[in-house]
């Protein structure tokens, strides 16, 4: 078995029987990982976590633990160097945090911190791991409009905010796909996607396509259980948002299959509800680790699943300790009745790292070019 230079490093410290000598060792082996910030050590599919403290217990949190307490690290005997060697999918990118003593810390060892809904975490790429998520495309490029705009909703008796995003191409086409992102405030803070938006159109991968960015009031009733929620976004707010960009001499969303709904979570369950009551409205689906289970799995008993041949669905979800098991039923079952599914795994888990490093390759798989082009030919 192949060992990183690190590995073959600390089991020496196992096999030194000399106590100062093997302190001293394990000092210099904590210095050079603390200078290269790059823990865990990897290699194939293994992953060497290292932390120094005094601490009586460390532990691991993160993805793979459904970030319960449950990945212990053991100590080095005589040393403040504690050890653990987990095993991967080779092509996995996943977060973390520590355990010191019950108090939850990032690794300062590690230097790829990224927000999440809950705060700060600790990333960390498998070797296999490739970045698809187009947030860096090597240069600058003019970034797109972001109009935030608050309207009175009659449907639902309260004021509703939506931030709407124009691409920045020259000349805007007089046509435009629309995109409607639920969790819209976390879709942009977390999940980067009016950037990644910008990117894609830049490097010509992406149909011109207009996004409404939509936040929730109260997320766990709007989302799951509300179909007047779901009549106030096609019925009342597509009407707004289309007039919007009227206004502004732009077609978006003219036809079904030019209108789109996407989420993540009990987003993803939404956006999938939504097409299926609404398919004359909205042709194309895009749900990121949906939560299917909601409600012990109702809407696989739902007769609005005859709908699924009037429409175009992406679903993806990670491997690891997220929605892939009725991810993979629901791509199963909607395909048998007739869509067009494309259906996706990722060797992450449920969070928004997952979702921003996806976001590209799901809405290309709806809006790109050479679907365009395959149809005309």
């Amino acid at each position: 078995m192949f060992r990183t230079e690190t590995e073959e490093s600390l089991y020496h410290l196992f096999e030194e029987r000399a106590s100062e000598v093997r302190a001293q060792h394990a000092s210099e082996l904590w210095q050079a990982v603390m200078a290269a910030a790059a823990n865990p050590i990897t290699a194939g599919t293994r992953a060497l976590f290292l932390h120094w403290s005094d601490a009586e217990h460390v532990q691991l949190v993160g993805d793979w633990t459904y970030w319960q307490p449950s990945a212990p690290m053991h100590r080095v005997t005589g040393t403040h160097l504690h050890y653990a060697v987990l095993e991967f999918p080779s092509d996995a990118r996943l977060q973390y945090k520590l355990v010191v003593d019950g108090s939850w810390q990032l690794d300062p060892a590690n230097s790829r911190v990224v927000e999440e809904g809950f705060g700060l975490n600790n990333e960390f790429w498998m070797p296999d791991y490739r970045d698809r998520s187009f947030l860096d495309i090597g240069r600058a490029i003019p970034p797109g409009q972001l109009e935030r705009r608050t309207f009175e909703s009659g449907m639902l008796t309260s004021h509703r905010e939506v931030i709407l995003y124009m691409p920045a191409l020259d000349p805007l086409p007089e046509r435009m796909n629309l995109l409607l992102v639920h969790d819209g405030e976390e879709a942009i803070r977390l999940g980067k996607f009016p950037r990644i938006l910008d990117n894609l159109h830049a490097l010509g991968l992406l149909m011109p396509t207009a996004a409404c960015f939509l936040p929730p009031h109260d997320r766990n009733t709007e989302y799951a259980a509300s179909e007047a929620y779901i009549a106030f976004c096609v019925e009342e707010l597509l009407p707004f948002v289309v007039r919007w960009y009227a206004e502004r001499g732009i077609t978006v969303g003219a036809g079904r299959q030019q209108t789109a709904v996407m989420g993540a979570s009990l987003g993803g369950l939404l956006a999938t509800k939504t097409a299926l009551l609404y398919p004359d409205t909205i042709g194309k689906v895009l749900a990121q680790s949906p939560s299917y289970w909601w409600n012990r799995g109702e809407i696989f008993r739902s007769q609005l699943l005859r709908q699924s041949a009037r429409l175009h669905v992406v679903i993806q979800t990670g491997t690891i300790c997220d929605a892939r098991e009725l991810s993979s039923l629901m791509a199963r079952r909607m395909r048998m009745l007739g869509a067009r599914v494309e259906y996706f795994e990722y060797s992450q888990s449920h969070t928004w790292g997952n979702w921003r490093s996806t976001f590209a390759e799901g809405i290309e798989a709806l809006f790109s070019p050479r679907h365009l082009q395959s149809s005309i030919t």
